[in-house]
């Protein structure tokens, strides 16, 4: 069954780039709760739900709106079904990672963020209906009718879930079976189908990062990065299969399994 693209379309005021149905935190963006995940995810604040969940919990709820700015003209609208799987990547929830903890956080909570925000993508894809404007997650469907400034409705969905060239350019030269320096014996596993896509997500990609760029890379160079190393984890699973060591560690194709990477397995 073909994916259901949602769109609706309110009164639109004619106005400078603004932000959506902006969560209500108590602290300002930034560091004040320790560079945890604070406001929109809970993490390092308080568990309203009475539960030790370890890390804390997931404040942001199925049909929640982000607070990204949304720029005058942007292509917007609401994709739906799993087929847009794929479209909730890093760099579609970066700036909603940038707007919650600004800048100067540091890769890991910036990296904690991104794989929250990716998998609440996904779950508002299967919910109902997700919102992208040039390619950038904003909240779920029913969040278009909150936007006020003036904007193209993508009733296709095409568009929307397209960025805007933002600059990035980094080049990898990524190869088949990644050197992570992982250690000596570990438990690996070659996983295929519905299984290995969804071991390609943002956290299972992160070593293979901060190999190639290291620790002080911009946090734009880490979510481009973490995208084009999860596209080649899922084009893996396309084929045969892609190779997961250290409790779901992305290392590669699932021929690295037989070839001799620095790994004992």
């Amino acid at each position: 069954m073909s994916p259901t693209i949602f769109a609706f379309i309110s009164t639109f005021a004619l106005t400078s780039p603004t932000t959506i149905a902006q969560p209500t935190t108590d602290t300002e963006h930034g560091c004040s709760l320790g560079c945890g995940l604070g406001g929109l995810l809970g993490i390092g604040g308080d568990d309203d739900d009475g539960d030790d969940d370890g890390e804390g919990g997931i404040d942001i709820d199925l049909g929640d709106c982000l607070g990204v700015d949304i720029e005058v003209g942007a292509s917007c609208g609401v994709v739906a079904g799993l087929d847009f799987f794929a479209e909730c990547n890093p760099l579609a929830v970066h700036a909603a990672c940038i707007a919650e903890l600004g800048e100067d956080c540091g890769l890991e909570a910036f990296a904690a963020c991104e794989a929250q925000l990716v998998a609440h993508c996904q779950a508002e894809l299967e919910a109902g209906g997700a919102l992208f404007c040039d390619g950038v997650f904003v909240g779920a469907d029913v969040c278009l009718g909150g936007i006020d400034v003036d904007v193209d409705i993508d009733l296709e969905g095409d568009s929307c879930i397209d960025g805007e060239d933002d600059g990035i350019d980094v080049d990898l030269d990524l190869d088949v079976c990644l050197d992570l320096d992982l250690g000596l014996n570990l438990d690996c596993a070659v996983e295929v189908g519905a299984e290995c896509y969804a071991a390609c997500d943002p956290i299972s990609v992160e070593a293979a990062c901060y190999a190639e760029l290291g620790y002080d890379c911009s946090l734009e160079a880490f979510a481009a990065c973490q995208a084009q190393v999860q596209a080649q984890c899922w084009a893996d699973c396309d084929v045969d299969g892609a190779l997961f060591c250290d409790g779901g560690v992305y290392v590669g194709a699932d021929i690295c399994l037989g070839i001799d990477i620095g790994i004992g397995f």
